[in-house]
């Protein structure tokens, strides 16, 4: 893995200016239309990178070689913190300098890659030498805010990114819903569901036949941005004599109280 590359950059006295893209690119092609105002409040998620980058690819390879002697041979969380995450000593220097320009810290994690912030827009620009613009959006009728620059910090450890630095990208659903009994314009329409719609054991069939994994033991991670009705999950399960399947919710900067209008992809995804 590659370390993060910090450059000279315009700010404080020291700013390092950090190396990943935080400017949407369509930036470049409009005219801002005023600034974010400086007492509005924002959520960031502050990211450092993996330590170790040499050996963690090493260990990749020696992982997945059925020659190797560490082959499959997975670390817990904590080893892989360990050997290959943030240090304690970087991780608490970055709430320091996170505190020591008027951020709150909201959320901290164990393997110390990220650490969620909240604080005013005046005291991010500040903290981050930049300016949140407000743009017209190129394609969706509605206003974005973004950084007139990349962030530069006044800070010794590097900094992978800054999240939330903008919001040009909003999440939104490709489900599309038709109902059950109308033609859908397109071929093959041979599900085993309802109407001929395809359930999970129809893209097994199409992309895995003839095998024996059942995910016994296995766990998936999913990102989604809506809530879920546990009913839609169980009546599923029912329906397609599927076994249950324990899901377990964990909230992101306070998770969904309620299910919204994307709960439908989000139930489509899990029952896959």
């Amino acid at each position: 893995m590659a370390g993060i590359t910090l450059s000279p950059a315009v700010g404080g006295a020291g700013s390092e200016r950090l190396g990943s893209s935080h400017v949407p690119a369509a930036v470049a092609q409009l005219a801002p239309a005023g600034n974010l105002p400086g007492a509005q409040r924002l959520n960031l998620a502050i990211s450092l990178p993996l330590r170790n980058s040499d050996e963690l690819g090493h260990f990749l390879q020696q992982l997945y070689d059925p020659a190797s002697p560490d082959y499959r041979r997975y670390l817990t969380p904590e080893e892989f913190t360990q050997r290959f995450g943030p240090t304690k000593q970087d991780y608490q220097a970055l709430m320091d300098f996170a505190k020591s320009n008027g951020l709150m810290v909201t959320l901290t994690h164990p393997n110390r890659l990220v650490l969620d912030v909240e604080g005013a827009v005046a005291d991010i620009q500040k903290a981050f030498h930049l300016t949140l613009r407000v743009y017209r959006h190129p394609r969706e009728a509605r206003e974005f805010y973004a950084p007139d620059a990349e962030p530069s910090v006044d800070f010794g450890i590097p900094i992978l990114r800054v999240s939330g630095l903008d919001n040009y990208a909003l999440p939104h659903p490709n489900l599309q819903l038709r109902p059950v009994g109308v033609p859908a314009g397109v071929t093959p329409n041979v599900g085993s569901g309802p109407g001929g719609s395809y359930e999970g054991r129809d893209f097994r069939t199409a992309y895995l036949p003839a095998n024996s994994l059942n995910g016994t033991g296995q766990s998936v991670g999913l990102v989604e941005f809506d809530g879920f009705y546990v009913n839609d999950i169980t009546n599923y399960e029912s329906q397609t004599r599927l076994p249950n399947v324990p899901l377990t919710v964990v909230p992101i900067a306070g998770g969904v109280s309620a299910p919204g209008a994307n709960t439908v992809e989000v139930s489509w995804t899990l029952r896959w």
